[in-house]
C-alpha cells in the first residue's frame, strides 16, 4: 500500500428566518435510442466519469463504488489484471453498483473529499453520498467476491431516501403560484437583499424582475437592476426546489423559506428539516453535479431545464 496526503475543508451556513418579518433530443418511436443503449453499456463495464457514475447511481437507486488507484500502484496493477475485469465481477456491475474508477494523480480533490490514504482503496457510497464501507488494499478475486456479496446490504441502507411529504402547512414554499398563473421566487422576498445583507426584507410588485419565467421582486429600481444584471449571482439554487429531493427521489419539490442553509455562498433550500440535515451533513454530494436527467415532473418545473445546475 502506498501512502496519499489528504485534506479537505467544507463551509456550510444554516439560514434562518424570523416568522414575524413581513433541448433535449427524443428518439423516434419504435427506433432504438443509440444513447440509452451506450449509458446500459456503461455501467456494466468499470466507468471513469465520476460524475457520471454518481448520476446513473442516484438514477437506478444503487450504491456506487469508488476504486481508486494509480498507474504508479503494483498492488493496483495486479487487481486490475487478476479480479476486477474478470466475469464474475463485471456480472454485478451495473445490477447491484455502479463502479467507476478513480485515478489519484488526475482527482486529488477526491482523494481528499474522500479521505483515501492508501492505494488501492474501494469506498461504496449510499444515494445520500455517505460512506457505507471501506476496504484498503488489495485482494485475490475470491475474497474481491465476497465483498461484492455484501452489496445487497449495503443497497439495503443505500435506498432509505429522504421523506417525500408534502410540504407542511405551517411553512411557506419558495415558489408562489399566483392566481394569474405567474410564479414569485423566493416568496416575495427580495433576492437581492437576502444574498447582499442576508436580511428578510419583501420586495414591491412594482419593481418586479423575471428570470427563466420566475418573478422576482425588488425593494427598488436599483435592486432591481442588480439584479437583471447578473441574476445566478442572486437567485436560490434551482429556483428554491429542494436538492435532496432532486438527486435522491428524482423530483422537484419546493422548499421552504424557513428551511434555508447556505453552501459555497448559494442559497438552499428544503422541504422538510429532514432533508435539510441530510444536505448539512453532506453539502457536496447535493450540490454539485445537480442534474435533471430522469426528473419525473419536469413539466411542473419547465425553468429547471434551463438553468446552469453547477
Amino acid at each position: 500500500m502506498i501512502s496519499v496526503s489528504t485534506l479537505m475543508a467544507l463551509s456550510i451556513t444554516i439560514l434562518t428566518f424570523a416568522p414575524d418579518m413581513d433541448v433535449v433530443e427524443m428518439p423516434i418511436a419504435g427506433m432504438p435510442d443509440p444513447m440509452a443503449a451506450a449509458k446500459v453499456s456503461a455501467v456494466k463495464q468499470w466507468m471513469h466519469s465520476f460524475e457520471e457514475a454518481k448520476a446513473i447511481a442516484l438514477e437506478k437507486k444503487l450504491p456506487l463504488l469508488l476504486h481508486f488507484e494509480a498507474d504508479w500502484c503494483g498492488a493496483c496493477r495486479t487487481m486490475e489484471s487478476s479480479v476486477m475485469n474478470q466475469d464474475s465481477v463485471l456480472n454485478v456491475l451495473g445490477t447491484e453498483v455502479i463502479a467507476v474508477k478513480i485515478n489519484a494523480d488526475h482527482h486529488p480533490e477526491l482523494i481528499s473529499q474522500y479521505g483515501v490514504s492508501s492505494l488501492p482503496t474501494e469506498v461504496f457510497v449510499g444515494d445520500d453520498g455517505k460512506e457505507l464501507r471501506r476496504y484498503v488494499g488489495g485482494t485475490s478475486l475470491t475474497d474481491y467476491l465476497a465483498r461484492l456479496q455484501n452489496v445487497k446490504t449495503l443497497l439495503g441502507s443505500a435506498n432509505e431516501t429522504a421523506s417525500s411529504d408534502s410540504l407542511d402547512e405551517n411553512l411557506r414554499p419558495c415558489l408562489l403560484v399566483k392566481r394569474e398563473g405567474y410564479v414569485v421566487g423566493l416568496g416575495g422576498y427580495s433576492p437581492v437583499a437576502m444574498q447582499k445583507e442576508q436580511k428578510w426584507v419583501k420586495g414591491k410588485e412594482e419593481f418586479v424582475g423575471n428570470y427563466l419565467g420566475v418573478d422576482y421582486f425588488f425593494q427598488s429600481p436599483e435592486e432591481r437592476e442588480l439584479f437583471l444584471a447578473s441574476p445566478e449571482q442572486y437567485i436560490p439554487r434551482l429556483h428554491g426546489c429542494d436538492p435532496v429531493e432532486l438527486q435522491i427521489a428524482r423530483r422537484a419539490e419546493v422548499g421552504a423559506i424557513e428551511l434555508g442553509s447556505i453552501y459555497k455562498g448559494r442559497l438552499f433550500f428544503f422541504q422538510n428539516e429532514a432533508n435539510r440535515q441530510r444536505f448539512q451533513s453532506n453539502p457536496a454530494w447535493y450540490a454539485e453535479g445537480l442534474s435533471t436527467d430522469g426528473l419525473q415532473n419536469a413539466d411542473q418545473f419547465p425553468f429547471l431545464k434551463s438553468m446552469t445546475l453547477n
